[in-house]
């Protein structure tokens, strides 16, 4: 071997013998070698993700406030005259849902009224719309489903109950479904409106 080849060969040995005394960058046990674990998983609890979520929103949902008005020609009203033979005048619910946060941006109200057990619906002769201490104190009612819709941007929605031709007093309210919303569910403190006599 010639003295220049046998420098050369001597230059590598003496290389190769400082690169293995010292640890690759890349090599086992350092940063850059090292593969993410998975973060330990929790035993299973019975939930599905969905109930999680379900869970996670109701916990995240705050108290709202559940008011009911009646409206008739744009304005609040507590009695109304019955239908005679010079006026009739109509009767609105109207359903208004805030928080804290503001008014519900979203979500169903279901309006109710309460009915006598046992006496058919819409019988002007026999009427089964009762006062709400039927429903609410006696047993000798229930709450039976008018009509059932989204709110508005307001927190609002609202219906048209009609008019009566018969004096009585009824008991309505309204339930809230969030669907998604910041408020929870809630109903309405029952109320009653009267129809008086011409």
């Amino acid at each position: 071997m010639s003295h220049r080849n046998f420098t050369v060969f001597l230059a590598a040995l003496v290389l190769a013998s400082v690169a293995c005394s010292t640890q690759s960058p890349l090599a086992p046990g350092t940063a850059g070698d090292e593969v993410p674990r998975p973060s330990a998983v929790p035993a299973s609890t019975g939930r599905t993700s969905a109930d999680t979520s379900t869970a996670s929103h109701a916990a995240s949902t705050v108290t709202g406030s559940y008011e009911l008005f009646f409206i008739s020609r744009g304005q609040i009203v507590s009695t109304l005259p019955v239908c005679g033979a010079s006026s009739c005048e109509e009767l609105s619910l109207r359903a208004h849902v805030e928080s804290s946060l503001g008014p519900a941006d979203q979500g169903m109200v279901t309006f109710q009224y309460c009915s006598f057990k046992g006496r058919p619906p819409n019988d002007i002769t026999r009427a089964d719309e009762a006062p709400s201490s039927a429903c609410e104190v006696d047993g000798t009612g229930r709450w039976a489903t008018l009509l059932s819709m989204k709110v508005n941007e307001a927190g609002e929605a609202s219906m048209n109950f009609g008019f009566v031709q018969i004096p009585r007093t009824v008991g309505f309210r309204f339930r809230y479904s969030p669907q998604g919303g910041d408020i929870a569910s809630g109903v309405s403190a029952a109320e009653d409106f009267t129809w008086t006599a011409q």
